[in-house]
């Protein structure tokens, strides 16, 4: 288990229904593990993401409804900000690969899974 914290973002319609699917399958994931779960996740501004990292998360996986989002161009939004979050990254020498941004709907529970246990193999190389 790695020492540093993955945050996950997750959407109140999609990802975090599949992340109450692991927990009432009694699946688990590693309690370094935490969840916030948002509207949509395009609410949160580039900065965000790396001050998270300047203050010691290891990293961070968005769980976006991607295209099925209800709100209007949000995704479009996320997925152009999201690209801008990596290249200040990479300008401030923060290992891109530290921040995901992935698809998952109310049912995906082993893609939820899949998705925290490969955030945790890049945590652990760190």
């Amino acid at each position: 288990m790695s020492l540093k914290k993955i945050l996950i973002i997750t959407t109140e319609h999609a990802s975090y229904p599949a992340a109450n699917a692991v927990g009432q399958g009694r699946m688990g994931y590693d309690a370094n593990t935490c969840i916030i779960r948002v509207p949509d996740p395009v609410m949160f501004p580039e900065d965000f993401y790396i001050r998270a990292f300047e203050k010691g998360i290891g990293g961070i996986i968005i769980m976006s409804s991607g295209s099925d989002c209800p709100y209007e161009g949000a995704y479009e939004r996320l997925a152009k900000r999201v690209d801008r979050v990596y290249a200040k990254m990479q300008e401030g020498g923060i290992v891109p690969s530290r921040l995901k941004l992935t698809t998952i709907c109310s049912v995906c529970r082993a893609a939820f899974l899949k998705e925290i246990a490969e955030m945790e193999k890049v945590v652990a190389a760190l």
